[in-house]
Parts: C-alpha cells; sequence; structure tokens
C-alpha cells in the first residue's frame, strides 16, 4: 500500500516531500511512495485556520473568481497561475496577522506597469517563483529540483559565493508553495526547520544556511546535494536487498546523525527513505526537519514555542509508532523504529509490516520474519528497533549504536589489557606485603617479647602525640628512639615502620639547608638499620 499519512477528507491533499538534491538518475518530480501527509490543525472555521485548506488545481472551488474578492484594486481579475491555486480577499482579514497577510499577498509583475510604486522601490519578489528568477537580489534560480510537503526545492546560483569567487557557488533553496505561503503554521514550520537545522552541524545531518522571505517568497538556502534519494535505492531493492557490506554505512551514518540530534533534545518525527540522501562517496544525509520535535523537558529554561509541530498531525503510515499515530509527545524511541524498517528494507528488500502502519500490524497480528546475512547482534538491535511498545524500543540512537556495533577489537583488547593489569598490580601488591611482613609472626613470639614490644610502641605513639601538640623537638626524637627499639626486636613490624616514617619525614621537613639534611640522616641512620633503606633518609645522606 502506498505510505501515506491519514488526513481529514476534502481538507488535505497528497503532496511529495522534499528532496534537496541536484539533478541525477532520478526523476525527482515523481510523487515519492512515503509521502508525508498533512491534516489541517483544529477546526478551520476561524479566518485565520480557514486559510489552511488545500485543493489540488483541478478542484471547482479552488479556480479564480471574476468578482471582488478575487480581482485587484483596478477592478481587473488576478490571471490565475499554476503556482497559485486560490487567492485571498483583497481587504486585509483583522484577525490574520500581519506577517501572515503579507504572506497572502496577491502576485504581482517584478517591474512594469502594473507593479506597486513600493514593489519596485523595495525590489521585493512577487510572482511566480520560476527558473530565472532571483530571490533577494541575490540567489538565481536555475531548476526545480524537488517537491515537497510545504514548498518546491529549486537549484540556486549565490551571487555573494560567485562575487567571493567561491568555487562552488550552488545551493538548495527551498521555498513554500503558493498555498503553503498562506499558513501561519507553515511558515512557522519552515523557519523552525531552519533553525533545528542549523544547531545540527553534523556529517550525516544535511546542512542549512538561512531563513529569510523575500515579498512572498518564504525560503531557507542548504548545501546542494549531489547523488540519489535513499527512497530510489529501497525502491531498486526491493525483493532482494542491498546487502550487509553496502547497508551497514548507511544504517550506521543514520543513526550517527540521530544521535547527535538526539543528544540536542531534537527528535525528527518523520524519518523514512525519502527523509535520506546518499551522497556521491556513499554518505547518508538526513533531510527534512521540517516536523521535527523537541522532546519535552520541564527542567528547561528556555522560552516555551508557541508552534508545536505536533499540531501540523503530518506523519508517515509505514514508518510512525502507535505513540505518533495516538498523538503522544514525542520520543528519540520514535526514530528508532523508522530506523528499525529503514534497515530492515535495506538487508532484507521487505518492509517488515509490509508498509502496513504500526497500529494495523499489531492488529492483524504480522510477525517480523528474522534477518538473514548479518551478525546476530545486528539483528537482535534490529529487532529491538520495530518494536510496538516505545519501552521495548532502543530509548535513542547512542543505545542503538551500542547495542548494534557491540564490543569490537579494539574495547575487546583494551579490556584483556586492563584485566592484566589488575592481575599484574595485584600480584606485585602482594608480593610486596610478603617482603615487608615480619620474618616472624607477632603471635609467634616470647610472651615477654611481646609485651615490650607493645609497650615501647605505646610509648612511641604518646611521644609522637606529644609532638604534634607541642611541635616538641625531643618528643620527635623520643618517638624515633621508641619505634627503633620496637623494630630491633620485631624486624618489618608494620606499627614500628609507619612511626619510624612518619618521624623521620616529621625532622627532614623541619630543617632547610641539605647540610642540615644530612646531619639528620645520619642521626636516623645511627638509630635504625631501617632508615638505611628508607628512601628519603638515604637521598638526604648523600
Amino acid at each position: 500500500m502506498a505510505d501515506q499519512t491519514r488526513v481529514a477528507p476534502e481538507d488535505s491533499t497528497r503532496v511529495a516531500d522534499a528532496t534537496l538534491v541536484a539533478p541525477h538518475d532520478d526523476d525527482l518530480s515523481k510523487v515519492p511512495d512515503d509521502a508525508t501527509l498533512h491534516r489541517p490543525p483544529g477546526d478551520i472555521s476561524s479566518p485565520t485556520q480557514a486559510h489552511t485548506r488545500l485543493r489540488s488545481p483541478d478542484d471547482p472551488a479552488a479556480a479564480p473568481r471574476a468578482d471582488s474578492q478575487s480581482s485587484n484594486r483596478g477592478g481587473q481579475p488576478y490571471a490565475g497561475t499554476a503556482a497559485r491555486t486560490w487567492h485571498a480577499p483583497s481587504f486585509p482579514d483583522p484577525e490574520v496577522p500581519e506577517h501572515i497577510r503579507t504572506l497572502q499577498a496577491q502576485p504581482r509583475a517584478r517591474s512594469g506597469e502594473d507593479a506597486p510604486l513600493d514593489a519596485i522601490a523595495n525590489d521585493e519578489f512577487h510572482g511566480e517563483l520560476q527558473p530565472g528568477s532571483v530571490i533577494k537580489q541575490r540567489f538565481l534560480l536555475d531548476s526545480m529540483i524537488g517537491k515537497g510537503g510545504m514548498g518546491l526545492v529549486f537549484s540556486a546560483i549565490d551571487r555573494r559565493k560567485e562575487e567571493a569567487r567561491d568555487p562552488n557557488p550552488r545551493v538548495a533553496l527551498k521555498v513554500l508553495n503558493a498555498d503553503f505561503q498562506r499558513h501561519e503554521q507553515s511558515f512557522m514550520a519552515l523557519q523552525r526547520e531552519a533553525r533545528k537545522a542549523q544547531t545540527l552541524a553534523h556529517p550525516n545531518v544535511v546542512t542549512v544556511f538561512d531563513f529569510d522571505r523575500d515579498g512572498d517568497a518564504v525560503y531557507m538556502t542548504m548545501e546542494l546535494l549531489k547523488g540519489r534519494s535513499l527512497e530510489s535505492m529501497v525502491r531498486e531493492a526491493r525483493g532482494k536487498g542491498i546487502g550487509r557490506e553496502q547497508a551497514l554505512p548507511i544504517i550506521l551514518g543514520i543513526a550517527e546523525g540521530l544521535a547527535y540530534a538526539h543528544r540536542k533534545g531534537i527528535v525528527h518525527s518523520d524519518l523514512k527513505p525519502g527523509n535520506v540522501f546518499i551522497t556521491g562517496d556513499g554518505t547518508p544525509k538526513i533531510l527534512d526537519f521540517g516536523i521535527a520535535r523537541a522532546v519535552p523537558n520541564v527542567a528547561s529554561e528556555e522560552a516555551p514555542d508557541v508552534f508545536d509541530a505536533g499540531s501540523l498531525g503530518a506523519y508517515t503510515e509505514a514508518y510512525a509508532t502507535n505513540e505518533m499515530v495516538n498523538g503522544v509527545d514525542p520520543h528519540p524511541a520514535d526514530d528508532m523504529y523508522a530506523l528499525g524498517i529503514i534497515a530492515y528494507e535495506l538487508l532484507s528488500g521487505f518492509h517488515p509490516y509490509q508498509r502496513h502502519s504500526a497500529p494495523s500490524a499489531r492488529k492483524i497480528g504480522i510477525k517480523v520474519t528474522p534477518l538473514k546475512g548479518v551478525k546476530l547482534r545486528e539483528a537482535r538491535a534490529i529487532e529491538r528497533c520495530l518494536s510496538f511498545e516505545r519501552k521495548d524500543r532502543p530509548q535513542n540512537a547512542g543505545e542503538f549504536l551500542k547495542l548494534f556495533r557491540g564490543v569490537s577489537n579494539v574495547q575487546k583488547a583494551s579490556l584483556v589489557a586492563a584485566a592484566v593489569l589488575a592481575i599484574a598490580s595485584a600480584y606485585f601488591a602482594y608480593q610486596n606485603y610478603i617482603e615487608t611482613s615480619p620474618a616472624i609472626a607477632f603471635e609467634k613470639l616470647p610472651a615477654q617479647t611481646q609485651a615490650q614490644i607493645t609497650d615501647l610502641l605505646r610509648q612511641g605513639n604518646e611521644e609522637w602525640s606529644f609532638y604534634q601538640r607541642e611541635q616538641n623537638a625531643a618528643a620527635l626524637q623520643g618517638s624515633v628512639e621508641y619505634y627503633s627499639r620496637a623494630y630491633e626486636l620485631h624486624p618489618r613490624n608494620r606499627e614500628a615502620v609507619h612511626g619510624l616514617r612518619q618521624a623521620a619525614d616529621a625532622l627532614l621537613s623541619a630543617v632547610k639547608t641539605k647540610e642540615e639534611r644530612r646531619e639528620i640522616a645520619t642521626f636516623l641512620q645511627g638509630q635504625s638499620d631501617y632508615f638505611r633503606k628508607y628512601q628519603p633518609v638515604v637521598d638526604a645522606a648523600e
């Protein structure tokens, strides 16, 4: 079945998705199978929302009328054009915002007898866009290369780049079509698309340069891509797939671009083959963030956006989740469902749910046929994306990439190296413990010797404590004497070693000159053999 959205009868028209590409082997003027459809938001009885009704050119109700509402101020009927299927009233509607009334202005000649003086003075564009038209006295339209849900896409020459002798002066220019120019929601959606895309500077996301308006023309400019749409690849691969070797770079590239968007808090909300372009070097580029939505964040300090892309009611059935169809708030896991379907189509040549919507596939009870020719972890990651329940899917593209890639050889080597290092460190620590432990355990010493050692350590600790309180040098030397005698009775006794080290460090830090440090070191080495191998004392004695 054709991939299209559910729309309100008689209030919508089926339109193709925008493709921001240079002409190649594909006929980009054709309507793609996975076109996004837009349903009118809310009640259309108000004057403003009444302008959101779209009609096809052959609809009798859309034809220009030769009455007072379809004629200009000179009383002459407006000439109908392919780009404009109906006309706004001659008299401004007070309930329509000023900038929307500007967008609803009637087509006027760029110059000549019928052009208003203000238009000539401002040199604004009014009329039907076509090759040869100049936008903002800067962009010369070369050819139309795509049609979309909200507008047309032209290849254009940027005269500023030409002036700067840029070797690549061409750009893609996406402009609202004649019907959508009159829609406040469409104007806002194009601006939000430009703004969101501008925040996504990533190799796998199309680069957007600017958003602007020139008279009737509301447009944004972006990089001109050369290659082919992913939709055409999926169409050609139906029934056979393109193979794992060719599919993996595409799947991973899309996932990387989405992961970047998800980290920025943006959900694409209409991911599908028609919104992905494969450049000449094989790099996938995600297009059309026209209905991309921000993930709800109650902690955000940003001012709330008055425009909600969800109000457009646009999604593509074959790639939309249950939550999207039911109008639930956006979530990165929604993009994962679409990515899973795209990956499945590339690898197998078939839509996992026979192009049914998620609710329909669930109701029918369609089971996904396991993928073949891929690694088990890759198949499992894709199958998780295809889950009907949001909680069962990867929660964002970053999580998907971890599942899909698994543990790499480099990561495995790092883990092995870390384990070996930990074992070696533990071994050397144990060896050091053994080497620095007393040759005879304290418990095996004669009771009288144990009592002597215990008493000497107690007196050494008392002298050390007195030194710490009073900074008395004699007490410090006294602690060295007691700890030394305990060490002599029980060599390598850990408490005695600890006492000797802290006392020696204190004595050495109390003097400044090298000669004084040497004298202290000589004194210490005369007190205990331990100081003959304690490195700070050995260094001071040299």
